[in-house]
């Protein structure tokens, strides 16, 4: 019965710190998009091409590059990214 209570005490504490891990894990992300955003923005334009964000090692958005750029000008902004990334948090 001890076993029971200690694995209840645990799963209750690993369910009330999920919301801030999540936060945190967000946050942590959402600070890395930034400063590779930044870094990878050659021109510092605000915006990035398929081939900056290549070029500076976002491959994944180099990959995804045409469902992320949401009104199809060519460029993505930060602001798309950190809606996208937004989105998967939520």
């Amino acid at each position: 019965m001890k076993t029971l209570a200690k694995i209840a005490l645990f799963t209750a504490a690993a369910l009330a710190l999920a919301p801030t891990a999540q936060a945190n894990s967000y946050q942590a992300r959402l600070t890395e998009l930034r400063t590779k955003f930044n870094a990878s923005d050659k021109n510092q334009d605000g915006k990035l091409s398929r081939d900056e964000a290549k070029d500076g090692g976002m491959t994944r958005i180099a990959s995804n590059f045409s469902r992320l750029d949401t009104d199809k000008d060519g460029y993505l902004t930060l602001a798309q990214l950190e809606a996208a990334l937004a989105a998967r948090y939520n």
